[in-house]
């Protein structure tokens, strides 16, 4: 089992900690649960977590977490002492293809939390292939939604079968090409089974020694880039020096959580690339209401290139996403909370707010009220862009989004409606404007 993601595993890129409580719900990447089970336990939930996913896009149980993020700890030793051989052998008789995960434990915050990793599948649907009472019946796929592990409903299955379908024929497609480029007569077929070439009406025979030592095979399956050529070889078959072979390593994917979607704005911390999937990514979230126009500027769309990737992507929040770049394109104020010239005591006070923000007064950002706490927020989204100390106003967000987000559902939407003002008036307006 490859243990990659163990190695470079670091807790605060998916969650964050306050007074031993993780601050984020559950979603679609993320499910805690207080104990460890083990995978013989006769209702099979945990291997219908697994596969839910396995078939979105991968994730992580967490163990030694109550369902509202409090933080208790391991309480036996059943997940450190648990052989991944057994959860592997049972995943293989109850789905295929086979499911790729890692088991470990760490200490997070003085507490021993156990972790189960489990990779997105490169080869959706995984499918059950036998049933286990009433929770897996043969046939059945699982999928993730955001908190919840069920059966796929017919439009995620749709988006897996489409997605496979392309992939299978731009795969043809670049293979006739580079066949038309190369010429019937110069290529060859290998059979990575026996290693045979056959091809020019000849026939070369690798031997296994060899054949083992060949980087693209990997238990039994191509490591594929796109845009990359597949295999040339020119003269002699020779065994070199390991220490001489450059090894290509698949990027491995990277979970981004609803935290880190805010977080990644809060540091400022995005290259191009990223950026790009990140924006990608919100497509596929709850809600539309995340900084997107930094990800657009980091990752530097054009709005021609926004509407072709939109075009492309099936998640419930495209046409949300549309909307609103057609409608914030010629209104900065679209996310302003409360009227500040109206000279009731809330506008005084939001006002009062925003002088503070502005001349960067001292706020006890971890201890507000909830009426200072609403004031100040108000206060953010009435900012101007030259009102804006850019590294202050994401200090301030960040204290609360960090300690204030999931106090309710009303201060987390007016904490996003802050979040998407500072930068829509920033990085919206360096978009609208470099694109007239």
């Amino acid at each position: 089992m490859n243990t990659s993601f163990e190695k470079e595993f670091d807790w605060k890129k998916y969650f964050i900690v306050s007074e031993n409580v993780i601050r984020q719900k559950e979603h679609s990447e993320i499910e805690f649960k207080e104990s460890f089970q083990s995978p013989k336990h006769k209702d099979k939930k945990l291997h219908k977590w697994i596969a839910s996913f396995a078939n979105a896009n991968g994730g992580l149980i967490i163990y030694g977490v109550k369902n509202n993020g409090e933080l208790i700890g391991l309480k036996n030793n059943k997940l450190r002492e648990f052989d991944n051989k057994d959860l592997s052998q049972e995943l293989l008789g109850f789905f295929a293809p086979e499911i790729k995960f890692e088991l470990f434990t760490k200490e997070i915050e003085g507490f021993e939390l156990g972790f189960l990793y489990v990779y997105k599948s490169n080869d959706k649907p995984v499918v059950a292939i036998k049933s286990a009472s009433e929770t897996i019946q043969e046939s059945d796929i699982f999928y993730r939604y955001p908190g919840q592990s069920r059966r796929i409903s017919y439009g995620d299955l749709r988006n897996i079968m489409e997605e496979k379908y392309n992939r299978l024929n731009e795969r043809w497609l670049k293979l006739m090409n580079n066949v038309a480029t190369i010429g019937v007569e110069n290529v060859g077929i290998l059979n990575i089974e026996n290693g045979e070439l056959m091809g020019s009406g000849n026939k070369l025979l690798i031997p296994e020694e060899l054949l083992e030592k060949i980087s693209f095979i990997n238990e039994g399956s191509f490591v594929e880039k796109d845009g990359a050529p597949t295999l040339k070889l020119i003269g002699d078959v020779l065994p070199i020096d390991s220490n001489k072979v450059i090894q290509l390593i698949e990027k491995k994917y990277q979970i981004i959580t609803h935290f880190e979607l805010y977080k990644s704005f809060f540091e400022q911390d995005l290259d191009m690339d990223s950026a790009k999937e990140f924006f990608r990514k919100v497509a596929y979230e709850n809600t539309e209401y995340y900084p997107i126009y930094y990800y657009i500027v980091t990752s530097k769309l054009s709005p021609v290139s926004v509407e072709k990737l939109l075009l492309k992507e099936k998640g419930p929040k495209v046409s949300n996403l549309k909307t609103r770049l057609y409608k914030e394109k010629s209104n900065y104020n679209r996310f302003e909370i409360g009227n500040i010239k109206s000279g009731t005591d809330a506008a005084k006070s939001i006002t009062s707010a925003l002088d503070s923000i502005k001349n960067k007064s001292e706020i006890d950002l971890k201890n507000l009220d909830s009426a200072s706490l609403r004031y100040l927020i108000q206060a953010i989204t009435h900012l101007k862009t030259d009102d804006i100390d850019i590294s202050h106003i994401l200090y301030i967000l960040k204290e609360l989004y960090d300690n204030h987000f999931n106090q309710s559902d009303t201060t987390k939407s007016f904490i996003r409606k802050a979040i998407c003002h500072v930068d829509l008036v920033i990085f919206g307006k360096q978009y609208f404007e470099r694109n007239e």
